[in-house]
């Protein structure tokens, strides 16, 4: 991320492969720093860095002395969170959100912005809409 590799982005996918929330926080942030954009959902299927946010679901982990913890997971929410980091691997490739290059915070968060947008509008379809082309 150029001069702005301190940051890591916490986003938030929806049912339809949307991002309607997101955050930049500092690189050295935990996921329970994030904790406020999740509070108000119902379901939330989360990596194991989310296992002390109340409410999300988590895979099952390991505590010091090898007990498993187990945390509600079922296996096809392991399909599901591939499918999550998928559709975000597709978007760091093709969008470039590895490589912003910005001269400022606000610069930096204009070009997160727009690229989350991109992304919404190339997975809702919206632009094929506009130009008439029916799938």
């Amino acid at each position: 991320m150029g001069g702005f590799g301190g940051y890591v982005l916490l986003p938030v996918m929806n049912e339809r492969g949307l991002f309607f929330r997101w955050a930049l926080l500092p690189g050295n942030a935990r996921e329970t720093w994030g904790r406020e954009l999740v509070d108000d959902l119902p379901a939330v299927l989360g990596d194991r860095g989310f296992r002390w946010v109340q409410g999300v679901l988590t895979p099952p982990y390991r505590l010091r002395g090898g007990r498993v913890v187990e945390a509600g997971w079922q296996g096809w929410m392991g399909r599901v969170r591939n499918w999550i980091e998928t559709r975000f691997s597709a978007m760091v490739r093709s969008l470039g959100l590895h490589r912003i290059e910005a001269r400022s915070y606000w610069g930096l968060v204009a070009r997160v912005n727009l690229i989350l947008l991109v992304h919404n509008l190339i997975r809702s379809r919206v632009l094929l809409k506009m130009a008439g082309v029916e799938l």
